[in-house]
């Protein structure tokens, strides 16, 4: 099996330098070329400028075609305009549509001493996550007075493999195939244990989407290695990942070396754990300088808090102590909670403080 994880990644380099030069010149070499050439795996280029304003702006309505979320869950509308503040906030909106970022700042009114790299979770528009920046920042305008909040645009997928999961939704990964497999199932039954969990993670018979994974890995560390340039020394780099987003938060603490200051992954599991295991004794060579929290909601019926924590089980025997660890129980939180004002957002806040400090 390492051998076809080794051939996953030569895949990859494959189809990158099969890219065009012309291309290459223009955009990182971690994705391949913009239209007219599509991407593999039918992930979709990064929008367009004009089409990244329209998307801000559309925020005013937001239809829950999952039928997971509350009437109290339902996202408030908090459209964004590029070059204009936030409403309510201090925080100005920058548009940067180019690679690696292909998304927006949020740029704080004070000198930016910190950035917390924000990867949002599978969703048809990724601009309801707007609600949860509006509500963390009026939350705790203080603590994030010097905090750049950056914000990237996961590729979309124009189909998946399940007829469960509608096309078009923005993710880091595909996941569809392993949620239809031992992870779904584990989801379905709330008896589920985190041994029972664990079991699923490592199913070496689920599907994982290796490339997905690689191709986020590498565009989060061109990311980071941007907010480093873009902050005074000693400045602090924080990636924070809901959902989906925190699956490939904690892919990225697992195996890249990139500078980071602390990972934060809400709600979310360890993607892609057989193989992560079978080349821990090579990930765990790497001393990561930072502490990785995974953080679980009570009362989540998606991102259960038994899932969470057998991610934090594995990606411990993973790391094999080259960094702490952790699990934290937000109780009561639901998967949607912390999008709006209230306890759940607050405790949030509270963890990302602890990496500001």
């Amino acid at each position: 099996m390492a051998s076809a994880t080794v051939a996953a990644l030569l895949l990859a380099s494959v189809l990158v330098a099969a890219a065009p030069a012309a291309a290459r010149a223009g955009e990182p070499y971690v994705f391949p070329p913009t239209p007219p050439s599509p991407y593999p795996m039918e992930r979709e280029a990064f929008l367009s400028a004009p089409a990244l304003r329209a998307l801000l702006a559309t925020n005013t309505t937001w239809n829950d075609s999952t039928g997971v979320l509350t009437p109290d869950e339902v996202p408030l509308a908090t459209p964004f305009t590029c070059g204009a503040r936030a409403p309510g906030t201090d925080h100005m909106v920058r548009c940067d549509a180019s690679p690696p970022l292909g998304g927006i700042v949020l740029e704080p009114p004070c000198a930016a001493t910190a950035s917390i790299i924000f990867l949002h979770g599978r969703t048809e528009g990724p601009w309801i996550y707007q609600t949860l920046l509006h509500t963390l920042l009026r939350s705790a305008p203080t603590a994030f007075a010097s905090v750049r909040w950056v914000f990237p645009l996961a590729p979309r997928y124009t189909s998946t493999v399940s007829p469960s999961h509608p096309p078009n939704f923005h993710l880091w990964f595909d996941l569809t195939p392993v949620f239809d497999e031992a992870i779904g199932r584990g989801v379905a039954d709330a008896a589920t244990t985190v041994a029972g969990f664990e079991e699923a993670l490592v199913d070496a018979d689920a599907t994982n989407d290796a490339l997905g994974l690689f191709f986020t890995t590498r565009r989060v560390e061109a990311i980071v290695a941007a907010e480093r340039r873009a902050l005074p020394a000693g400045g602090k780099v924080v990636l924070f990942g809901h959902s989906a987003g925190a699956a490939a938060a904690s892919h990225v603490a697992a195996v890249s070396r990139v500078h980071l200051d602390g990972v934060v992954a809400a709600q979310g599991y360890l993607p892609g754990a057989p193989a992560l295991l079978r080349l821990s004794g090579v990930l765990s060579r790497t001393r990561r300088r930072y502490r990785v929290e995974l953080v679980a909601g009570g009362a989540d019926q998606i991102g259960r808090p038994a899932l969470v924590d057998a991610s934090a089980r594995l990606l411990r025997r993973v790391l094999r102590g080259s960094t702490d660890v952790h699990y934290t129980l937000l109780p009561g939180a639901t998967h949607f909670s912390m999008l709006t004002p209230g306890r759940d957002a607050d405790a949030v806040v509270d963890v990302l403080r602890r990496y500001l400090e």
